[in-house]
């Protein structure tokens, strides 16, 4: 199968919310990454305002580098040289094959996201994080939606009890707000899936502007340490804590990128990542009878612990 302009289909996955469609040139020069909406999106995709680009463009040393898109049609396209993502790398390739390489683009990933994160919001970007208020919508109805989002709203009541259900709002509903500093820039989504290494391996490029929105950075540094915790708590569920340990390092690298200290509230937010996530599959993707509760057991604990667990690297907690 070939894509536009005769480019070879090299792979094509989505969920519900969001379609990829991952093209070859045809010298082999690169890949084209195709993003668009998925049949249960309500709104489209849609790129970062040419001033929100210009500036993004702008910004040097940032560690990974950024591939802003261009618009096509109902689609946003993405230049990368490779075509496969990090995630994915992370989930068909041996430990020993993977975790180095990936610790690298982690690394580059956390400096990528502290210098975007450092500009002000301002006018180039007022859209609130969308992750986050799908998870507040969601946490605030009485159950109704589409998939399996009703099945786990109502396993996720039972497990977290209305207690840890009251925090996870409050941390909501404050992150949502303007903080006293203002908002920052936020890639609004960054994680492993949006992270594409280059062919010849040491660099890559993050994919960045379908979901850029304003707020604190801790929403943008959460969301990938909720990603890489909420797979250790997988890991030490599956296959114990040595494996779990040797998993943190990927967590150590993004930490070691972004820089310490990092942004209050990181660890709350991280939580609430993980529980969006949870939602946004069971809403897009389906459900799993072991995982489900395996990740509401993760969001639980944290809970506990004010979502300190998403910052202890050193150890597994």
């Amino acid at each position: 199968m070939r894509g536009p302009d005769g480019w070879p289909l090299v792979e094509r996955y989505g969920t519900g919310f969001t379609e990829t469609a991952i093209l070859r040139a045809p010298d082999g020069s690169g890949h084209r990454w195709l993003r668009s909406a998925g049949p249960q999106r309500a709104d489209a995709v849609r790129p970062p305002s040419p001033a929100l680009a210009a500036r993004l463009r702008e910004l040097a040393g940032t560690g990974l580098a950024l591939s802003l898109p261009e618009a096509e049609g109902p689609r946003l396209v993405f230049a990368a040289d490779g075509g496969e993502s990090l995630a994915n790398l992370l989930m068909t390739r041996p430990r020993g094959d993977s975790y180095g390489p990936a610790a690298t683009l982690l690394e580059e990933l956390g400096r990528a996201l502290r210098t975007v994160n450092s500009l002000p919001a301002g006018e180039l970007v007022r859209e609130r994080h969308r992750g986050m208020s799908r998870l507040v919508e969601w946490m605030a109805g009485d159950g109704k939606g589409t998939g399996h989002s009703v099945e786990l709203h109502g396993m996720a009541r039972r497990v977290l009890g209305d207690e840890r259900w009251s925090l996870l709002e409050h941390w909501c509903h404050g992150f949502l707000g303007t903080g006293p500093e203002g908002p920052r820039v936020l890639h609004g989504k960054p994680g492993t899936g949006l992270v594409v290494p280059d062919r010849a391996g040491g660099a890559g490029v993050l994919l960045i502007g379908e979901d850029m929105a304003a707020g604190p950075p801790c929403l943008d540094a959460g969301w990938v340490l909720g990603e890489l915790a909420e797979l250790r708590g997988v890991v030490l569920a599956a296959a114990g804590r040595r494996d779990a340990e040797e998993w943190s390092q990927l967590g150590r690298a993004f930490v070691r990128g972004y820089g310490e200290p990092l942004p209050g509230g990181t660890g709350p937010a991280a939580t609430l990542g993980i529980l969006t996530h949870l939602r946004d599959y069971c809403e897009f993707v389906g459900w799993d009878d072991w995982w489900v509760p395996t990740v509401l057991g993760i969001v639980r604990d944290e809970c506990d612990r004010d979502g300190s667990g998403t910052l202890e690297w050193n150890s597994v907690p």
